[in-house]
Order: structure tokens, then sequence, then C-alpha cells
């Protein structure tokens, strides 16, 4: 091999290393050294030396990673083999190469999408030295006819909206602060309309948020990100300058030319940060956020319709809510701003954590954590349980049925609807579904939502699955647990022998552990007392565990993991509620239950189980739609 370097591809040294400009956007290597050698190879690049020939005088460790770093990039598309008989990326044109490189589709002419572009009319809105800027980088990429407003603020003035629509404009590119985010969705509404190729940016002094070809969602894009990420665009200092702003109008422009041309790809439908100090670029998903859609409170019918859809549903395969969880993940824009292991101990069992965003009236960070035997398992209940908990927190209020106590106006601002609601001074009503009778019945939101009660987040019997069944079963025996560990009276209960236990290999696994740790185990059977199959684990005579389960194998292998995650991680092993005491009767196994024995015991306390769908981000509820809450309520 020849290795060439390509001719559309450009490298940076910035301080975190190496900033290459490729046909597929930018590439940030974060490695000084890696950046060193690139500069000291890269004038060598030229075809005329194989790699024998390169790497002929180094040191073998040297030598090696000169060729791990040359294989990394001809896989980037950064280097070509150069020798006789290869097809060379260049050609007449190297313009029109790029367009049909990019498009990976020889059909098209190349050069009639350059046409367009170099003969189309542009138009530039926004502040200068921006503005400016960009000028001169369509200039550089070919285009002559441009069109400018000049304007210092947010809102897009009328002459632009004109040029756009009667003035035979082509494409558009557009710079603004956070006082315009509304004009420039409203604008990116036009060009879509329009059929206007148009690249946004939302500027600040330390960072521009580039947004995609397509109508841009700017209202979902702030309410999505971090509240702390927002102070940069709401200070005062202007734009971003110097060298800075030069590579800005270049990515822009850059930007723009894949969109005209037809070289974007799906990466260029995300939203892509630009840091000013370091040049890097990131690429981000942004949902859409509840708020930009119309909503009303839920009726009795369209509440039963729903309810309907999730009971008949055919519930997802792991994979597949692997693969859409995923839009939910971004550290800056995401419902789940993160879903990692971190420093969590690893063994034996696996750990996953995932951060949840909290509303903006919600003291947060809130933290969710999961176990399981692999690292796969662990984070898909991370993934399942971080969805629930994000649905336990967000409310839109316009879905509530709402009254202000004083029979006063309510205000428009959602946000003040939920504080007079989370201060007693309006109340808020909400569809949910009888569990005992299938009826649907009202419920009051801060049961549904404890968020909304001042110094309240998680309600007791949130439930999460991959379908119907599997979501109100998590809900039910959640809230079946919370009534035995309210119960203040001493609870007894059978021992149940090591040879139950160990006919489960993973039970045994995990009693054979929490043994081994040091501890005292005791399995009590309080399924008698429960209603439906219950285990306590007591380790050295005091209960540290309880779970309800529909089989008793499965309380007994979730009651040990529990305790087995609490012993790993260094934390004592406590339960929070009632005494338990082994009794001296002949234990029999229980039966197994239903969902409907297990409603039935929560009957016996005197109260409804009442299930209601946690489902006001529509963008999650696509994601999955089960997540719920069952509360208990007074009838």
């Amino acid at each position: 091999m020849r290795p060439r370097l390509k001719d559309d591809a450009y490298f940076t040294r910035v301080d975190e290393g190496l900033v290459w400009l490729t046909p597929a956007g930018m590439l940030t290597v974060k490695e000084p050294s890696v950046a060193t050698m690139v500069e000291r190879l890269a004038p060598r690049l030229n075809g005329r030396h194989t790699v024998d020939e390169l790497t002929a005088r180094l040191p073998e460790r040297t030598r090696r990673l000169v060729v791990d770093l040359l294989d990394v990039l001809v896989r980037q598309g950064l280097v070509e083999d150069a020798r006789p008989g290869r097809t060379p990326t260049a050609r007449a044109e190297p313009d029109a190469a790029f367009v049909q490189q990019v498009t990976g589709d020889p059909d098209p002419d190349p050069d009639l999408a350059l046409h367009r572009y170099r003969n189309g009319r542009a138009l530039v809105i926004g502040p200068d030295p921006l503005l400016s800027h960009c000028v001169r980088a369509l200039s550089a990429s070919g285009v002559t006819r441009v069109e400018t407003v000049l304007y210092e603020g947010g809102a897009a003035p009328d002459d632009a909206v004109h040029a756009l629509v009667h003035d035979g404009i082509d494409f558009a590119l557009h710079l603004f602060d956070s006082t315009g985010l509304s004009h420039a969705s409203a604008l990116a509404g036009v060009c879509a309309d329009r059929d206007i190729p148009l690249v946004q940016g939302l500027v600040s002094e330390q960072e521009v948020l580039v947004g995609p070809c397509a109508t841009a969602d700017w209202t979902s894009a702030w309410r999505r990100l971090r509240p702390e990420d927002r102070k940069p665009f709401e200070a005062e200092p202007g734009p971003p300058s110097g060298a800075a702003g030069r590579v800005l109008a270049n990515h822009m422009v850059f930007r723009l030319f894949r969109c005209v041309t037809g070289a974007a790809t799906s990466e260029d439908q995300r939203l892509c940060s630009f840091a000013t100090r370091t040049l890097e670029t990131r690429r981000h998903e942004v949902l859409p956020h509840f708020s930009v859609r119309t909503a009303r409170p839920e009726s009795r019918a369209d509440f039963v319709r729903t309810v309907r859809e999730l009971r008949r549903g055919r519930g997802d395969t792991e994979a597949e809510f692997s693969t859409r969880a995923v839009q939910a993940i971004d550290a800056r824009f995401g419902p789940i701003r993160d879903l990692a292991e971190d420093e969590l101990p690893q063994l034996p069992l696996r750990q996953a954590r995932a951060l949840i965003a909290v509303p903006s009236w919600v003291d947060g960070p809130v933290v969710v954590t999961a176990s399981g035997p692999d690292f796969a398992t662990a984070r898909h209940r991370t993934a399942l349980k971080a969805i629930g908990t994000y649905g336990a927190m967000t409310v839109d209020p316009r879905r509530l049925q709402v009254r202000s106590r004083s029979g006063g106006r309510l205000p428009d601002e959602p946000d003040d609807i939920i504080r007079l609601i989370r201060a007693g001074e309006a109340e808020a009503r909400l569809w949910g579904v009888r569990l005992d009778d299938a009826q649907p019945c009202l419920v009051d939101a801060r049961e549904a939502f404890p968020v909304l009660s001042e110094g309240s987040t998680l309600p007791t019997g949130l439930g999460f699955g991959l379908d119907w069944m599997a979501m109100t079963s998590v809900a039910v025996l959640a809230q079946c647990r919370a009534t035995v560990l309210a119960d203040r009276r001493e609870l007894t209960g059978p021992r149940i022998g090591h040879e139950v236990i160990d006919a489960d290999p993973v039970s045994k696994r995990y009693r054979r552990l929490l043994t081994a740790l040091g501890h005292d185990l005791r399995l009590i059977d309080l399924s008698g007392q429960a209603g439906l199959p219950t285990v306590a684990v007591m380790a050295n005579g005091a209960a540290v565990q309880v779970r309800c389960g529909l089989r008793l194998g499965e309380a007994v292998r979730a009651s040990l993991e529990d305790a087995l995650v609490a012993a790993q991680s260094g934390r004592p092993l406590s339960c929070p509620g009632p005494q338990v005491r082994e009794s001296a009767a002949q234990w029999s196994p229980p039966q197994d239950a239903s969902l409907d024995d297990a409603v039935s015991a929560l009957r016996q306390t005197g109260r409804t189980p009442v299930l209601i769908p946690l489902n006001h981000d529509p963008a999650m509820n696509r994601i999955t739609p089960y997540a719920g809450n069952v509360v208990l309520i007074n009838e």
C-alpha cells in the first residue's frame, strides 16, 4: 500500500488533540501524542512511499503505532491507496467528486447538484461579524449571489421572511440568539413549506447550536437543554469572533452545501454543538418536547381507548426497546442524561446507573440504579426503570382537569399551573383504571404524580416493562411490598429450607455469596399474612429485605439479589419495616398467584388499586408506552 492523504481531508491542531474536516463532517481525536504523530507523518502521505518505507527506520513499538494509525485513517476515509491501478478520488471537479463520494450513488449527476448550489441565490440573516464571515465562506465555496439581512437580536425581520417567500431565495443561513427561538422555529417552518434548504445557528460567545437541514424544533431544543447550559446563551456577550467565528461560518456553509447538493446524511438531521474555544463539534439527539404539541384534558372516552390499546399491544422485544431507548440518552438534551456503570462495584453482580432529567420545579438530580448477572441485563433494567421514573416526574398540566380552589382564572403558563397545584391552591384530577373491575375513575393528580406534592418525588407503585402485563405486575407487586412494610405488627412465618432455595441455580449462587461474606442467612415465608408469595431475608437475626412475587421462586431470587447488591456496595443490610420472627409452624410451599390474586390482596387493605399510565411525554411514550403508577384510593 502507498498511503496518500485525500484531497478533501484536512486537519488542524487544537488544545485537546486534532480536528479533521472530512466528507462526513468534523472528527476530533483527543490524544496529543497522536496529533504529533499525524503532523510528522502527513507530509509524507503523498502516495510515493509504501508503508514499509515509511516505517523502515522506526523502533518496533513506534512502527506498530504508525501502522495502526494508518489503518484507522484508511477506515475513516482520510487516506487512500495510491498504488497503480487504484482509482483516485480526485477528478476534474473535486467538489462534484465529493458529492458523489458522500451520496454513494453514481446515478445522479454530481455536476448538476454542484451547479444548483453555485448558481443559487443565498440569504444570510444575522449579526456581524458572523454575517460577514458567512458571506465570505459562501463566496469561497463558489456561491456568487448572496443577499444579506443584518440585524441584532433574535427576531428575524420581516424583510428576511419577504426575501424567502417572494424574492426567489434558493437556500439560507440564519444566526440568532436566545431571544429569537420562536422566530427561528417559524422561519424553519416557512423554509420547510417551500423546500428551501436552511441551516440555523443559536449563538453565544462560548457555544453555537447548529440546527439540522430539516425543520428545526428550537423550542424543543431549548426546553430539553440542561438549565445550566442555557446560561451562556442568556448572557450578554455576543457571538464568537476571530478565528472561532470564521471556523463556525465555514462549518455552517459546509453543512448548507451538503443539504443543497443532496450529500446530507442522517447525521445532518441531528443537532450539532460547536464549542468556540476547542472547535469541537458533537451531535445530539433531541426528542420533541411535549410542550410544543397541543394538549387538552383527557376525556373518559380517550382514556378508555388508550387503555384498550395498551392491553392489546403486542409489546416490545428487548432489542426493539434498546434501539429506541438510545434516542432518549444524551448528556445535555436527553430525558435520560446518562446511563453507565460509572464506578459502581461490579462484582459479583453488575450494576448500572441512570441520571434522569427533572422539571425545573423539582430538586435534582434523580439517579436510579438496577443490577443483573451481566452488563446487558443491568443496563436494560436500568433503562426501563429510568424511563418509568422520568414518566413519574413529567406532568403536562394541560392534560389534567384543573380547577382553582378560589374560583379564579388559571394562569396561561403550564409551570404556573404546576406551582398552584403544588401549593394546594388548585385541585387537579386525571383518569385511571381500577384493576379489580377495569373501570375508569378520576384520581387526585397529586396521588398519581407525587412530584406534585412538596417534598415528594417517586411513587410507591411505579411500574415499567415491555408490555401491559409486565408493567402492571411490577407496579402491583411494589404496592403489595409497601403494604407489608407498612404493617407495624410483628410478622411471623416458617423458615424456607435451603433445599428449596438451591433448586434455583441463581438463588443458590446468591445465598452462597452472601454466606461467604459472613452473613448468617435465613429466609422466612410471609405468604400467609401477605396474601401472595412473600419472602423476608433475615441476615444476622434481622430482616434486611422483603419482596413479593407471583411465584415463590421469583420472590426468593429477587430478595436475595437485593440483599447481595446492598452487601457488595458496602451498604448496611437493613430494611425499614416490620419486625419479622421465625415461627415453629411446619412450612409448606405457597401456591403460585395470579395478577388478580395480587390485586385482591391489595383490596384487603380496604382501598382500591388504580393504574395511571405515565404518558404525558409523547416522545418517550413512543419509546415504550408501558410505564404506569398503581395507587390505592378510598372509594
